[in-house]
């Protein structure tokens, strides 16, 4: 629909398939967790970068991969150590 979301996803690399798609909502952990742009990964941890959730953002995510639930979300306001450190693309 066009409006900024949470969801984030991970595919089985063993199950490329339907039945290998886990997905949960970072917005479910905190409402302002949603309209990333860009992400990357480490062995450990997925990383969802802030662009715009309704209005420019700063809220940086990771995500545990051992534990790829609510439980295993962690944020960051990089607006709150700067206000211009939101709006990220990348």
């Amino acid at each position: 629909n066009g409006s900024p979301h949470g969801y984030a996803v991970r595919v089985s690399l063993s199950d490329f398939s339907s039945s290998g798609v886990e997905y949960l909502n970072l917005a479910d952990t905190n409402p302002n967790l949603k309209g990333f742009f860009g992400g990357f990964a480490t062995d450990a941890h997925a990383y969802y970068v802030p662009h715009n959730n309704g209005g420019r953002s700063g809220y940086v995510v990771r995500v545990s991969l051992s534990d790829f639930s609510s439980s295993g979300v962690e944020y960051l306001n990089l607006a709150d150590t700067n206000s211009n450190l939101k709006g990220f693309r990348g």
